[in-house]
């Protein structure tokens, strides 16, 4: 059976806040699958919380857009594999289950893509299952690829830069589900992620992760100086501090190991979120 893998990515700046606007880095958070054609459409990971459902929508989508770029014309589809990507975290774990899949469908096809062709191919399946309101191109490059993307979605990039140095610790706050998000909860806010964006082209990731973290949280009723008073107290210097795509994970980016192993100390303390320690993929 052909085999795809991919990554997690954190986000950088919510394009949805934005108007399209985004920007997101890699993650060492890795997702694999076999894929097979049988009927109907379904299949399961094996995750760190227990086994994974993958929705029969979202192979469907797939495998339609798979169709329309590949040739395939497949009359079902099944998946199987692992992540260590948490589920609905805003940690881009539906756009890395599709790029998966639809690598290794392009093996089946004997079709080779770039990371561009991935990424346009898998903001196709997307948006045919739901899963995006702006076109998320910047997902779709960072699970696929290395370093850090800002893009004006759904197709243009804008600056990809490959090395992006810094280990993130993700305090996983539960799921939230794209389908729930309200975009109009984003648009007092919007002059923020707009500026945040801004500055990561100018190549100032952590600065526009930081501001981008702000507005989300703004958005979101959360309390906006909690990480940053629990960071303070416990004697560590972020490098960012943000909130990953549509949350609701809350993450800091620490200059070394054992300032992420603080940082993840503090965090969990203070918030009471379970912590994960991850490291940015540049290239």
């Amino acid at each position: 059976m052909p085999r795809g893998c991919s990554h997690a990515a954190l986000g950088l700046v919510n394009a949805i806040g934005s108007g399209g606007l985004g920007a997101a880095a890699a993650l060492d958070l890795e997702l694999c699958v076999d894929v097979r054609e049988a009927p109907g459409y379904g299949g399961k990971l094996a995750g760190p919380e227990g086994p994974v459902e993958v929705e029969g929508r979202l192979l469907r989508a797939v495998a339609e857009a798979a169709s329309s770029r590949l040739g395939l014309r497949l009359s079902g589809l099944r998946v199987e594999g692992r992540t260590s990507v948490p589920v609905a975290a805003g940690l881009k774990g539906s756009s890395a289950l599709v790029n998966a899949v639809l690598e290794a469908l392009a093996r089946l096809a004997g079709v080779e893509l770039s990371l561009y062709e991935l990424a346009l191919l898998g903001v196709d399946a997307s948006r045919r299952a739901g899963l995006t309101v702006t076109g998320a191109l910047d997902d779709h490059l960072a699970v696929s690829g290395c370093g850090a993307f800002a893009t004006v979605n759904p197709s243009r990039v804008a600056r990809w830069e490959p090395e992006v140095p810094g280990v993130a610790v993700l305090c996983l706050r539960g799921r939230r589900d794209i389908r729930g998000v309200d975009p109009s909860a984003y648009r007092p806010y919007a002059s923020l992620f707009r500026r945040a964006w801004r500055l990561a082209v100018q190549g100032m990731w952590w600065e526009a992760a930081t501001l981008n973290g702000l507005a989300m949280m703004l958005a979101h009723g959360d309390p906006v100086g909690a990480a940053l008073v629990a960071l303070h107290e416990a004697g560590v210097e972020p490098l960012a501090v943000g909130v990953s795509g549509k949350g609701p994970t809350l993450y800091a980016v620490l200059g070394s190991p054992p300032e992420a192993a603080r940082a993840a100390e503090a965090l969990s303390g203070s918030l009471g979120c379970r912590t994960l320690v991850a490291r940015l993929l540049s290239c």
